[in-house]
């Protein structure tokens, strides 16, 4: 197997080509961590180096979406961190329950595993008919997964064994249907979510200040410090007073906050809420 090697400048060649061509922003991405999932994507399109891949992006004017969603792809499960759920429904137990309506935004939310776990502790909480949300991420194959809740049986593995440590009582198998090496999740879990594409760092903030809750869970951990910033910023202008925004337990972001914005209100469970 080949060794792909890809220096600072292919890289920052790369990303401002992307940048100035199909106005996607890469520059503000973890270097390191950008540069293995480009190295991943020439390897799984069987190209040699840096400039194989622009030749793809110079000869074909739609690689850009295939491209993204190679970059974007994630290892994520159902009900992962189960302290997060578990102590969370609980929050949403005693502030939530008797709100008419509360309104939420899974940023980045991948192939939905995220969106699917809250919308079975909403129906847990019989709380679904009074949650809007929408659900965002910048991989259009991401989505459709989301959308569809079309699992591989493996998947399901961990995420059962995620969903009894948040909940030994409940019976995971009753939210999905299987098909061969397939399973279907029950659609009425999303029937609240509103799917739809957004750049977190180039798009414009949706419905600014009209978040109860916003779930952010290993993304920011793809971004610079800069990045981060600017992004944590904009989900505060996109909060209520007393809002919730709850990041992954891979995002370290504290030394970012400012003390007056927001507050840590459980750090077992990584959550946070504007001041």
């Amino acid at each position: 197997m080949k060794i792909i090697e890809i220096s600072d400048a292919e890289m920052q060649s790369l990303t401002e080509s992307i940048l100035v061509r199909h106005g996607i922003d890469f520059t503000c991405y973890e270097p390191k961590s950008l540069k293995r999932r480009i190295k991943r994507v020439i390897s799984n399109l069987n190209l040699s180096s840096v400039h194989d891949l622009w030749v793809r992006f110079l000869r074909d004017q739609d690689f850009v979406h295939a491209f993204m969603n190679q970059v974007s792809v994630g290892m994520t499960s159902m009900f992962r961190d189960p302290v997060l759920w578990h102590n969370f429904k609980q929050r949403l137990q005693s502030e939530y329950l008797f709100k008419k309506t509360v309104d939420v935004w899974h940023a980045g939310c991948s192939t939905g595993e995220e969106v699917f776990s809250f919308g079975i502790l909403l129906s847990e909480l019989r709380m679904s008919h009074k949650v809007k949300a929408i659900a965002t991420d910048f991989s259009q194959e991401s989505l459709a997964t989301a959308q569809s809740g079309v699992y591989h049986k493996i998947k399901m593995i961990d995420n059962e064994k995620n969903y009894r440590e948040y909940n030994a009582q409940g019976d995971f198998e009753s939210y999905y249907q299987r098909d061969v090496n397939e399973c279907i999740m029950d659609d009425s879990l999303i029937k609240h979510v509103d799917f739809f594409y957004h750049n977190l760092i180039t798009n414009e903030v949706p419905a600014p200040g009209s978040f109860d809750i916003i779930f952010c869970r290993n993304v920011l951990i793809y971004f610079d410090n800069r990045a981060k910033e600017r992004v944590i910023e904009s989900f505060y202008q996109s909060l209520k007073p007393g809002g919730y925004f709850i990041v992954g337990f891979f995002d370290t972001i504290g030394h970012l906050l400012d003390r007056s914005k927001f507050e840590l209100v459980d750090q077992e469970a990584k959550i946070f809420r504007k001041i």
